[in-house]
């Protein structure tokens, strides 16, 4: 039974050490695919892609990174804090980094072209 709970919180902490990619892959996969799935021939809206609905995305991904982040600050003033530790931390700050990078076409592209 104590292999079963250890099995359990190491599969928990992975999850917890990978969220703020998962994170990030969902919203990259999301925000170009929209922008994709809209500027087709066949799906071509006038003035582009939904930019509202990109935009609430980013916002709502970079909240998510920056909670992640959040929740991670006291890994460094710990000295039992393991290598998951760690990678939450980095990751989430990486995610945070590549959301808002991923979102910075938003802001530069008018329209489908």
């Amino acid at each position: 039974m104590a292999m079963l709970r250890t099995r359990e919180s190491f599969w928990r902490r992975l999850l917890a050490g990978t969220l703020p990619l998962l994170v990030w892959s969902l919203h990259f996969a999301f925000t170009y695919g929209l922008a994709a799935a809209q500027c087709t021939p066949a799906g071509m809206r006038p003035g582009g892609p939904d930019r509202v609905l990109l935009g609430a995305v980013t916002l709502g991904a970079i909240g998510a990174c920056a909670w992640l982040a959040w929740r991670a600050r006291g890994v460094p003033r710990r000295d039992d804090a393991g290598l998951l530790d760690w990678a939450r931390l980095v990751l989430a700050v990486l995610a945070l980094v590549a959301v808002a990078w991923t979102g910075v076409p938003l802001l530069l592209v008018a329209g489908c072209a």
